[in-house]
């Protein structure tokens, strides 16, 4: 059999050193933070705490009926949404646990803090202002990532 070059990697393994995960459903541990609507939630718990040493940015969206505690303001990104300018305050918060350094990204926005931890998603996927959704959390998180 002919394995694809991906699998005939030599040399010795590289440890990331800056690893950037970007997901609606989040967890934060130390503030009791926990929005999930299945199994993603649970791998984020685990990759928390399991993954190599390295620094972990964490972007997440905010929602409104979750207690952050203080954040740190970050950042304001400004992006366009069906023609319109949109405004996302950006806060942050640090911690480190198992030499993993975790820094996480909030992003603040009225489309995300009308969402519930235990819905945190639009409930269709045809409607524009799930459409809305996905854009306004795709831009902001390229945004971050530039």
């Amino acid at each position: 059999a002919t394995f694809p070059n991906i699998m005939q990697i030599s040399g010795p393994r590289v440890e990331p050193k800056h690893v950037i995960c970007a997901a609606i459903e989040h967890t934060i541990p130390e503030r009791g933070v926990k929005v999930s609507a299945g199994g993603l939630g649970k791998v984020l718990d685990q990759m928390l705490r399991e993954h190599p040493q390295c620094t972990l940015s964490l972007v997440h969206p905010m929602f409104g009926d979750v207690d952050y505690g203080e954040l740190e303001d970050f950042d304001e990104i400004r992006c366009v949404v069906d023609g319109k300018e949109q405004t996302i305050q950006v806060y942050t918060m640090q911690s480190e646990l198992n030499g993993i350094k975790r820094v996480w990204y909030i992003l603040k926005h009225e489309v995300f803090t009308e969402k519930v931890k235990t819905a945190p998603y639009p409930p269709s996927m045809t409607k524009v202002r799930t459409l809305r959704y996905f854009s306004l959390w795709n831009q902001a998180t390229a945004a971050l990532i530039r």
